[in-house]
Formats: C-alpha cells, sequence, structure tokens
C-alpha cells in the first residue's frame, strides 16, 4: 500500500489562541477528543513511520501513545508552525517523504490520504496538497528535503511549497478545520445528521 512509503506526521501543538482557554484538541467532538478523530483515520493504514508533535499536557495524548506514535514534545509552540514542522522531522534522511496531516482536521478520509501517497510514490521529488473550491493546505505530502529549507520560526510553516504544490481535490467538507467554538459547534451538527 502506498501509504507504507509515507512517514505520517500529525500535528497538534499549536496553542488554539482562537479557541480560547482550552485545548482545542481535547474537546469533544461526538464522542471522543477531537485530536481522536484523525487518530481514528490514520490508525487505519500502514504506515513507514508514525509521528506526533503535541505541547506538553493534553488529554488526548495517550491515545496516539497507544496506537505506536513516536510522540515530541514542542516544548516552545508559541515559536510557530514552523518549529512542529522542524521537530517533526528531526533524523529523517532527506530522500524520506512526510504525509502532514493536522490534528484538527476530522473529516479527511483515508481515502484521500492514500491518494495523495500514490501521487507522490510516483513523483517522490513533488509536493503533493489538498484542494477544494476555497481550500488548499493539508493533508500534503512533502519531500523532506524540500522541509529542511524551511525556517523553524513562525506561522508560514510549509505555505511556500503549498503554493506551488501539485493538488489531489476532496470535497470541501472534508477540508474542514476546527479553529474555534463555533466551528466546533458546527462539526458535531455534521456528525449527528
Amino acid at each position: 500500500m502506498s501509504t507504507q512509503s509515507c512517514v505520517l506526521l500529525v500535528l497538534g501543538a499549536g496553542l488554539s489562541r482562537r479557541f480560547g482557554e482550552d485545548d482545542k484538541l481535547a474537546a469533544l467532538l461526538d464522542d471522543r477528543h477531537l485530536a481522536q478523530h484523525v487518530l481514528h483515520i490514520v490508525k487505519t493504514l500502514p504506515w513507514q513511520q508514525k509521528r506526533v508533535v503535541s505541547r506538553l499536557k493534553g488529554a488526548w495524548h495517550e491515545a496516539y501513545d497507544q496506537a505506536g506514535f513516536q510522540r515530541l514534545i514542542n516544548p516552545s509552540p508559541e515559536r510557530g508552525l514552523g518549529s512542529s514542522l522542524a521537530l517533526g522531522i528531526t533524523g529523517l534522511p532527506p530522500q524520506a517523504r512526510v504525509l502532514i496531516c493536522l490534528a484538527d482536521m476530522p473529516f479527511i478520509t483515508p481515502a484521500h490520504l492514500m491518494g495523495l501517497c500514490a501521487a507522490s510514490e510516483a513523483e517522490p521529488h513533488l509536493v503533493f496538497a489538498t484542494s477544494a473550491p476555497s481550500y488548499r493546505g493539508p493533508p500534503a505530502v512533502f519531500p523532506v528535503d524540500s522541509l529542511l529549507k524551511l525556517s523553524p520560526e513562525g506561522e508560514m510553516g510549509a505555505r511556500s511549497l503549498i503554493r506551488t504544490a501539485q493538488l489531489l481535490s476532496c470535497p470541501t467538507h472534508e477540508t474542514i478545520d476546527i479553529d474555534d467554538a463555533a466551528n466546533l459547534k458546527a462539526a458535531i451538527q455534521a456528525i449527528r445528521k
């Protein structure tokens, strides 16, 4: 299966400023923590390695530990997404490929992730990202050597690479991420329909 050729990296160390004081990834979406929805999706697939970048404490961490993820703790999440990316690829060879998922995207599907990995397997030197009518971003597959050129500071992350990425489309509802309480409420309503 194509996902076996990729390292999986789930990013979950953000400060969730728009969500308020609470850790949004620990918020309940239906019957599980928000971060566990992505876990439920990705754990059905075989990966070369499984990594998650998190903050020091989180109610959702144990589930990732039990699923065999290497948990990398970002001690300075205020430095931005770049710091989580740099930490997440630590020690990986430049020729490796990494599929990056965000822990706050509960509706992405295994089929879409497999499609991204298959496209990357055919052209391993290119970046492949997700697109929908008003969306371009992760999940995305990157050659590690392209990520090594990025700044480990700030919120830009891999946006410069995604701007020129090859795109794999998916339905708009799969690209929903939870940034604030209103997003969470809408996601709960969508799940219960």
